[in-house]
């Protein structure tokens, strides 16, 4: 029937629906990263002065549980916009193309120390989100015992969670590079011949 696709035309398809659902995660992750330090920000701005115990943490419980959910959300994007892209890449090189697959190594680095790319940046974001509402929630238990100098151990707190969470989401992309890295490579490996089978010629007779 003229009305069926031929191999490449479904191919073609194929990469227009996964790079369309690759440019739409990018769309979720842009708004999410102007949303969540925006909104973390202002809110410790706000609660600059001090207020009651209640109010710190109230608002400190409700910003570090929503910031938490986002988080977990855009881990899972991750996860899709990992699997999409190595689709995309497999299927531009079925097709000869090279956009995705020709992309180049992170090889920038920030002062010379750090390597920049994008995952380090989300780990940096979110640490800081999640340390300001940390700050406010540790800020709010000090004062509700009535602690001395509640605001600074609270603030001492919020860094180090900020810590655990950037060293935590930067180990979650090493480990996933990593399997990224094995499965790449078992991928082009040649397949092993059947059993009974002649084996191929290396050589030139």
């Amino acid at each position: 029937m003229s009305g069926e696709l031929g191999p490449d035309d479904r191919l073609r398809l194929d990469y227009a629906q996964t790079t369309d659902f690759l440019r739409t995660l990018t769309d979720v992750r842009f708004r999410l990263l102007a949303l969540v330090p925006t909104v973390s920000g202002v809110a410790v701005a706000l609660v600059g002065h001090p207020g009651s115990a209640v109010e710190l943490l109230s608002l400190g419980v409700l910003g570090l549980s929503a910031t938490l959910g986002i988080l977990l959300y855009e881990l899972r994007n991750s996860e899709l916009y990992d699997h999409a892209l190595r689709r995309a890449q497999r299927i531009e090189a079925a097709l000869g193309l090279g956009l995705f697959s020709e992309r180049p190594p992170a090889s920038l680095r920030l002062l010379g120390l750090v390597v920049v790319n994008r995952d380090r940046g989300l780990a940096l974001v979110y640490g800081a989100a999640l340390a300001g509402w940390s700050y406010l929630v540790a800020w709010g238990v000090l004062r509700a015992a009535h602690l001395g100098s509640a605001r600074a151990v609270g603030a001492v707190v919020g860094l180090a969670v900020g810590a655990v969470i950037v060293a935590e989401l930067v180990r979650i992309h090493e480990r996933t590079s990593a399997e990224d890295g094995r499965a790449a490579a078992a991928a082009s490996r040649p397949a092993p011949a059947a059993p009974g089978s002649p084996a191929r010629p290396s050589g030139r007779a």
